[in-house]
């Protein structure tokens, strides 16, 4: 019978869209390109914003002249009589002729009824002579299973004009095969319903401010997975309480409200059989349904696991080459069970215990030693450490390797020099330099350990070494330990490792690079291992040390993406490769993508090696001064001088008070630079040796004199220590700092009066930056520079005039306002920008540094195609036909 009581008619509209609601663009483009479809699927857990995604669709439908009719269910729509009522009324308010009385052809309850009904609305919609989109907002209300016969008989009989979209948090039951084939259905699932990054930065954004922390920004998304309303609330709790920014990590799993909102939309009404199984496999990181049944102990986990996918909880497909499917829950959803879980009377060491067993079993040791520690049973974790051995493919578990051996006593671990050894590398990893030389001092107590695993312990003196900075006696150690010494792969890729960082360092880049592409590195250069893709990392750092930055960048990037893409945005190698591409993007002056690279890992990086902490360190200071202020900078170099000094590194402190020097005679007053000058010439004395480290501090200081030598007008002393950077950046294939000796010598010939031989070191060096591809490194010299390069005469060669033009007519500071000239040229830049899109821009940069094509596309990660169709917009504007009128066309527009 038809219900007595009237329809609510505010389920016949969308809800409002909220204003801090993000613009799906991605799938919206998806939706629009399937708006043909006869059958539209969006289906997601609670809160994956599939309401919202709807309503954004409709609005583009209507203002496309289309007719949209929404339905939004509710719990008592569950039956068909409720269902059609509703149906027909929002139906018949957008002007669709039903009759009322159609409610009656259900009255039979049979077959037929819904065969009569389905063939009236289906004939009655064929006259509908626009297109006709009917949307059903929360379909998982219609329970009944003639409901979803009826939706059938509409779908499989619907006019060319009607398109249904139907929303749900389960899977509907529909026969959706001959759809599929005939490309008459679009499915939107879970996976694409979560926020990418940039969308939940949008979010963020619009919710709690514009100029929200990208640290903070990584983090939150990290955390959420992307689920709209995990950013929600946690945006909330931010907004309530900003000083939980740092302790970020756990605002979510204890949130009130997020419990809450599980506990009332999610869990509340499933059966008590999978709630339990949930429960129990909410230890797991990863499960497929043989794993799932061994640990819960239900035979029908295969059963659960469908329904749990048919319901859309929060249940996620992982892509492994297995012959079984394998799952994660989303890692919010999980926490919510564990914590549920932990309440109950069931023995979760006992699951801890059974995960352990199936693992091993499985041959995945990480997964089975976790898993034993977590059931507290330290004889069955010391049996599997000595049977079994981490992968190597990420070197993320080492570190966790080293924290499992934590729960065993050193003594015990003496007994066992393989684990011992693995755990030392482990500390290593987690920059746990003291730990590892306590754990190797106490294994070479041992004559037989020391004749046994003699080579492997002077692998793990040499890294110790490295990490001290003490170059020489990791290159010491390295030498002593011949090609082919080690059989294991991670040993002989670690002796590699510590062999390309020693030949980088010590100025042997050239040689580390044919090294690398030699025959014996042949496995190691197709590998995705993190090791090796570290090393190719750092053989690429070197390029860039000797100061080609194009050149450098492209590896860099490709090999940030593999590191990336394999083992994950913050892996010991993503955040190795990430320092490095932000060095290389500083050069070329992409500043926001500095920030982008280093975001959500400057946490790791605190607690790198030296180098990698020298490289982001500068990267971070240089851009605070660029994006904020000389006092943000000074305030973060003053603080990382600190850890650098706790922690012994004085090459590091030397490039800190050298950078700190710089920005201070930036700010036009050299008495404030004393204590860095200070500090770094007893540095100085301090390394006075003939070591890698010495002649770099020597170095160091002596550029710092020479700037501040040429702020108090004493140009010839400046030349005499510019020898000194000379001497360093020639020894050790520094070609960055070769050129920065050599603008600085220019400076102090012009301030000699000797500017024609200034003329000539300023054009001999402008054209080498030129090729190497340099930006940064001469406009962070300052004023004088950019005077004298705004005097230099270039006329003879128009692309590396347009290339000198463009860096004397750059913003010193983009944080601060500056001379009128400073102004100036930003007015100019922004007029440019107002002609050119940001890709042009970018592209333009590398076409007056005469790249082909090829390489442009390379160095900005597009295809030669995009890269053509860019060229033609380019021309286009600036009225040209080639890529020379366009170099003179934009020279041109430079000078005006």
């Amino acid at each position: 019978m038809p219900p007595n009581t009237s329809p609510i008619t505010t389920r016949f509209s969308p809800p409002r869209i909220s204003s801090h609601a993000v613009l799906r663009e991605v799938l919206l483009a998806r939706l629009q390109a399937a708006r043909d479809c006869r059958l539209i699927l969006i289906n997601g857990s609670a809160g994956f914003g599939k309401t919202t995604l709807m309503a954004q669709w409709r609005q583009s439908l209507i203002k496309d002249g289309n007719s949209v009719v929404w339905l939004s269910l509710a719990q008592e729509d569950g039956v068909l009589e409720s269902f059609c009522a509703n149906l027909i009324c929002t139906l018949q308010n957008a002007g669709v002729p039903l009759e009322d009385d159609l409610l009656l052809l259900i009255e039979r309850e049979s077959l037929d009824g819904l065969l009569a009904l389905a063939s009236v609305m289906i004939n009655t919609l064929a006259r509908v002579s626009t297109p006709l989109y009917l949307m059903i907002d929360d379909f998982h209300f219609a329970t009944d299973p003639r409901i979803s016969r009826l939706v059938q008989l509409v779908v499989d009989g619907a006019p060319t004009q009607l398109h249904i979209v139907l929303a749900s948090r389960v899977n509907a039951n529909l026969k959706l095969g001959r759809l599929r084939a005939m490309a008459e259905l679009c499915e939107i699932n879970a996976t694409e319903l979560g926020f990418d990054f940039n969308e939940s930065l949008a979010f963020l954004k619009a919710y709690l401010d514009d100029g929200i922390d990208m640290e903070l920004a990584h983090a939150i998304h990290d955390n959420t997975d992307g689920w709209p309303i995990g950013l929600q609330l946690m945006s909330i709790s931010l907004k309530a309480n900003p000083r939980k920014e740092a302790k970020i990590h756990r605002l979510l799993p204890g949130n009130s409200d997020l419990r809450d909102y599980l506990a009332e939309d999610v869990v509340d009404g499933l059966p008590a059989e999978i709630i339990g199984f949930l429960e129990k496999i909410s230890i797991l990181r990863r499960f497929n349904a043989q794993l799932a049944e061994h640990v819960s102990q239900t035979p029908q986990a295969v059963d659960l696991i469908a329904s749990i996918e048919a319901h859309n909880l929060f249940i996620l497909p992982v892509d492994m080459e297995s012959h079984q499917q394998w799952y994660r829950l989303h890692p919010l959803f999980a926490e919510f069970l564990q914590q549920r879980l932990a309440a109950s009377d069931v023995d979760v060491s006992r699951l801890h215990l059974r995960a352990a067993q199936w693992f091993e079993q499985a041959g995945m040791v990480s997964e089975a030693t976790r898993h034993a520690v977590l059931s507290e049973n330290l004889e069955d974790l010391v049996r599997l450490l000595e049977r079994k051995q981490p992968s190597y493919h990420s070197l993320s578990h080492l570190g966790q390797f080293m924290r499992w051996l934590d729960c065993v006593p050193l003594e015990q671990l003496t007994q066992h020099p393989k684990v011992l050894l693995q755990g030392a590398w482990g500390c290593l990893l987690t920059m746990l330099t003291g730990k590892a030389e306590t754990w190797i001092d106490v294994l070479e107590k041992s004559t037989a350990t020391k004749a046994t695993w003699g080579p492997q312990i002077d692998l793990v003196r040499a890294a110790i070494a490295l990490q001290h900075d003490d170059l020489a006696r990791c290159n010491q150690l390295v030498q002593g330990l011949p090609e082919r010494t080690f059989t294991h792969p991670f040993n002989e890729r670690m002796r590699v490792c510590l062999y390309i960082n020693c030949l980088v360092y010590l100025g042997q880049q050239q040689q580390a690079w044919q090294y690398l592409n030699s025959p014996e590195c042949e496995t190691l250069r197709t590998s995705h291992d993190e090791l090796a893709l570290m090393i190719i990392a750092t053989t690429a750092h070197g390029i860039l040390l000797r100061g080609n930055v194009l050149e450098a960048s492209r590896h860099l990037i490709d090999v940030l993406l593999l590191a990336e893409s394999n083992h994950g945005r913050r892996s010991v190698s993503a955040c190795t490769c990430a320092v490095a591409v932000a060095e290389a993007h500083y050069e070329m002056d992409r500043i926001d993508d500095v920030r982008e690279a280093l975001s959500n890992r400057l946490d790791l990086l605190r607690f790198a090696p030296p180098s990698v902490s020298i490289s982001a360190m500068i990267s971070v200071a240089r851009v605070n001064y660029l994006q904020e202020s000389s006092a943000s900078a000074l305030t973060y170099l003053a603080k990382m001088a600190m850890e650098f000094r706790a922690r012994g590194f004085d090459r590091a402190l030397a490039h800190n008070l050298t950078e700190q020097v710089r920005i201070l005679l930036g700010n036009g007053d050299w008495r404030q630079c004393e204590s860095q000058r200070a500090g770094l010439d007893a540095l100085t004395h301090r390394h006075c040796g003939d070591t890698p480290v010495a002649h770099e501090i020597s170095a160091l200081a002596a550029l710092s004199r020479a700037r501040i030598c040429l702020a108090r007008q004493e140009p010839d002393r400046a030349l005499l220590a510019l020898d000194i950077v000379e001497q360093f950046a020639s020894r050790y294939s520094r070609g960055k700092w070769r050129v920065q000796s050599n603008l600085l010598r220019a400076v102090a010939l012009n301030d000699l009066g000797h500017q024609a031989e200034s003329a000539v070191v300023l054009r001999a060096v402008v054209g080498e930056s030129y090729g190497l591809g340099l930006v940064r490194t001469l406009l962070d010299e300052g004023p004088s520079l950019l005077a004298l390069l705004a005097n230099l005469d270039c006329r003879d060669d128009p692309v590396l005039d347009s290339y000198r033009i463009r860096l004397a007519a750059a913003p010193l500071n983009c944080a601060s306002t500056g001379p009128a000239s400073s102004r100036a040229a930003k007015d100019s830049a922004a007029g440019e920008s107002s002609l050119f899109t940001k890709r042009e821009l970018e592209i333009i940069s590398l076409l007056e540094q005469s790249m082909p094509n090829k390489r442009i596309a390379q160095t900005l990660n597009l295809s030669q195609e995009t890269i053509k169709w860019n060229f033609k917009n380019i021309y286009t504007k600036l009225g040209v036909s080639s890529r020379y009128e366009a170099l003179t066309a934009l020279r041109q527009r430079a000078e005006q």
